[in-house]
């Protein structure tokens, strides 16, 4: 892929945006000081209609190259301070990506946010720049809004803020569109506001925010000012929670870096239209609401999960903007860093939630369940080809399993060591770019074993090994196995490493039988290994029937979240309409019926665990049509939710439990008023409920109702459209019809992403695929998109993982059949 820094090295951008809401239409000035190191000058430049360019104040001419995204100015003087000068107009976007807009309602009518979402390689749609990770620079930015009550943030403090009112002679905006601009006489109000000069930075992590905002604030410890902003039908009380752990977060780092935090304020902005969770621009770090908004009425695990997103982003200011990675194959250093981070420091502002616990059941589950399929890609994973790098962007690899290898290194090392490592890159490297290597040099002074040689064969390769005594193997999901090898640290049999380990009958037995006293890092190791190996050829998948039962009095949450996630592999053997769905459902109810007795439905003086236990027992006897817990926990809906849906009348950890009870036990009555109910709600967690609800439906006229809302982006937002669409997928009933109408309107999916994050698109399809019909459809599909290299890597793991599916049903559906008849 061709480096536009080999043209052109920036040092500032002066960025001036006249902004008008209402036309969506943007009128850009941007000067560039750089220095030239070619005769030829390329800037990046997407969807930008250029009227004029300056080279050193003189007028030159250029080309475009829409499919590259290029802007090409020749001849140019080599290796000379240059000054470019450009004017432009461009539309705001509506795909989330580049300056975008998104809008909501607020008392009876419709507000309007700017935002922006400039990584991987999306500021060029604001701007013409060198939009690479190496070419950082510092900016100047203006902002002249045409709406005088709106605030206007970026990544620095303003500088200076005016209103300026004059008489329109030569209105400065297309007098069509503008109403100011109707009468030429007519007095015209314009917000103009200039920000300080940024660090030096990539372009990817420049952030404007603009709209009418509620917001909170408060200064921390190290006399940094943070304050949390959301849109205007958000409560202030929402924002107090996260701006909290902003305030500790960045504490925390401070003194565990031993670098200060280097911007003078930290921001945070929850949007209503974000395509990923969060973006951690320095200083002006931008969220979906889900992932930032959260009062007395939201449950502990979405308090618990909004921390983790919070200290992940804002660990990003130092790994990811005070020390960037060179080029997208190292996004790693960013990612897997962050994604350890945010678990650590959560672990030390809240103790008391055990957050490792989930670390271990979700994060390491869902890195080793993708990194045993054939085809995927390594953590550091060469890039050829912008397409691709979206695709990096994986967050069952370069998160989640990146992060892994992070903690496997941090305790072979020990805390102290490794962090003392992590400090040193930091004050060698900060405002600058690296490479991996620079940073197992650094922490190398700090290791007794050669880092590097050990982390390479870990970051370099895909995949993982079994051990089995002394012997490794890669591990496939499908048993087979190849002659990848790694540098193995010491191996332990609690949490530490990214690997399984392979054990016999007998020594399997013998830790069930003395599961009370091992730590919880050794239960989840020996479930987690389990939960891998059932679907493979290793073990008989149908022995984890006599398992089970052994874990009925189990207390501990993080426990049961592995049986959740068993039970769910299983399902595929018991579709609802299968003979033996009613004993796979009895099994379920024996289960859990310990549990449900002790718990109850409702909550008491629960310990942390028990708090969360109860939903997702409950959720169980709800899935396995125990009609007297439907009927109970129905009762409790009439008697406290009502006919007003007062969702705030009953426990937060409960209320989807109840929601859903209701709606299986009145058969689908709540659908018109639900949905309703979620065109209005501005709340995201009860957003999510009433969603998850619906697309529950087995009604025919439903189903057909809420596919239909695929294509509903006034009802459904692009943010949740992917979500929305593997919630009809995980559905039974609305499986079929959702499947035809994603293979039908794969041409608007890729109108509505832009190709980005489209992969996951195929991932969700894919993990939902179980039998042979839908098997040759999927592959008929693929077949078309095969060359696209947005997609390719997607569909082959896709594949992969259908096929695995198939075989493992072909082998062990007898088998499993007939326990189920035995127990």
């Amino acid at each position: 892929m061709e480096r536009l820094i080999n043209y052109f090295i920036p040092q500032n951008y002066q960025l001036e945006l006249r902004v008008n809401k209402n036309t969506e239409e943007i009128q850009g000035h941007t000067i560039i000081s750089g220095k030239t190191k070619d005769s030829i000058l390329k800037l990046h430049a997407r969807d930008l209609k250029i009227s004029k360019i300056l080279i050193n104040n003189k007028p030159v001419e250029f080309t475009l190259d829409p499919d590259n995204q290029l802007l090409s100015i020749s001849p140019v003087e080599k290796d000379q301070s240059t000054i470019i000068d450009i004017r432009y107009t461009f539309k705001l976007s509506h795909s989330m990506i580049g300056m975008y807009l998104s809008t909501y309602k607020y008392e009876g009518r419709e507000e309007r946010i700017v935002s922006t979402q400039f990584e991987s390689h999306y500021a060029r749609m604001m701007f013409p720049c060198i939009d690479e990770p190496e070419a950082k620079a510092t900016f100047d930015l203006k902002v002249i809004d045409t709406d005088i009550e709106d605030t206007i943030l970026s990544n620095m403090p303003i500088l200076s803020e005016r209103v300026l009112t004059y008489t329109s002679v030569n209105a400065d905006l297309n007098p069509k569109e503008d109403p100011n601009a109707l009468n030429l006489n007519a007095e015209v109000s314009r917000k103009i506001v200039t920000f300080k000069t940024t660090p030096k930075m990539s372009t990817y992590l420049l952030a404007i925010c603009i709209g009418k905002f509620n917001k909170v604030s408060g200064t921390n410890q190290h006399g940094i000012e943070v304050a949390t902003y959301g849109a205007l039908n958000q409560p202030t009380e929402s924002l107090e929670f996260s701006n909290q752990i902003a305030m500790e977060s960045l504490d925390f780092y401070d003194q565990l870096f031993e670098i200060p935090y280097p911007l003078p304020k930290l921001d945070q902005v929850a949007i209503p239209d974000f395509d990923a969770g969060a973006m951690e621009n320095w200083g002006l770090v931008t969220y979906r609401e889900s992932c930032l908004l959260a009062d007395q009425n939201t449950p502990q695990t979405t308090k618990e999960y909004i921390a983790t997103v919070v200290t992940h982003e804002l660990s990003h200011q130092w790994f990811g903007n005070l020390v960037t990675m060179r080029w997208w194959d190292n996004l790693w250093l960013n990612e897997s860093f962050a994604n350890m981070m945010q678990f650590y420091a959560v672990d030390h502002l809240r103790p008391e939630w055990q957050i490792w616990q989930d670390y271990f059941t979700e994060d390491c589950l869902y890195a080793l369940r993708r990194d045993s399929l054939e085809n995927v890609q390594s953590v550091q994973q060469t890039v050829s080809d912008p397409a691709e790098i979206d695709s990096l962007f994986d967050g069952a690899i370069v998160y989640a399993k990146g992060s892994h290898l992070m903690f496997m290194l941090m305790r072979l090392m020990g805390e102290e060591q490794f962090f003392k490592g992590l400090k040193k890159y930091f004050q060698k490297f900060q405002y600058q770019n690296t490479s991996g290597d620079d940073l197992w040099a650094c922490l190398q002074e700090f290791a007794t074993f050669d880092v590097k040689n050990m982390m390479d064969s870990w970051i370099l390769q895909p995949g993982f090994p079994l051990i089995d005594g002394e012997k490794q193997q890669r591990f496939l999901a499908d048993g087979s196995t190849d002659q990848t090898k790694w540098v193995l640290p010491k191996i332990t049999d609690d949490m530490s490493g990214h690997y399984l380990i392979k054990l016999s009958d007998d020594d399997f037995e013998q830790k069930i039988q003395n599961f009370q006293n091992l730590n919880f890092e050794q239960k989840l190791r020996l479930l987690i290994d389990r939960s891998m190996l059932m679907r493979t050829p290793y073990i008989n998948t149908s022995s984890i029937f006599d398992l089970l039962p052994k874990f009925e009095k189990e207390k501990q949450e993080s426990i049961w979240q592995l049986i959740v996630t068993i039970i769910a592999n299983l399902k595929i053997f018991f579709p609802p309409t299968s003979e033996y769905f009613p004993l796979f459902k009895k099994y379920l109810l024996r289960l859990v019926a310990y549990n449900i007795e002790r718990l109850g439905l409702s909550s008491k003086a629960d310990s942390a665990d028990d708090l969360k236990l109860r939903p997702l027992v409950l959720n169980f006897a709800i899935y396995a049509e125990d009609q007297a817990i439907l009927s109970n926990l129905s009762d409790v809906y009439d008697q406290k939710i009502g006919k007003n849906m007062d969702f705030r009348a009953v426990s937060p950890e409960l209320l989807d439990t109840i929601i859903d009870a209701k709606y299986r036990y009145s058969k689908e009555e709540l659908f018109e008023s639900l949905l309703e109910r979620y065109q209005q709600e501005s709340n995201p967690v009860y957003k999510s409920i009433i969603l998850e609800t619906l697309t529950d439906s087995r009604k025919e006229e439903h189903i057909n109702r809420l596919v239909d809302l695929l294509e509903d982006q006034e009802t459904v937002r692009l943010q949740d459209h992917l979500t929305f669409l593997s919630l009809l997928l995980s559905n039974h009933w609305s499986k079929q019809l959702a499947l035809e109408w994603f293979y039908a309107h794969w041409d608007y999916i890729k109108e509505i992403t832009k190709n980005k994050s489209i992969d996951d698109y195929i991932r969700v399809v894919g993990a939902r695929v179980s039998n042979q019909s839908e098997a040759e459809q999927f592959s008929q599909f693929c077949d078309q998109e095969r060359n696209n290299k947005a997609v390719a890597r997607a569909i082959k793991i896709a594949e992969y993982g259908i096929k695995i599916t198939l075989k493992w049903r072909e082998r062990e559906a007898e088998n499993i059949y007939q326990k189920i008849q035995q127990l």
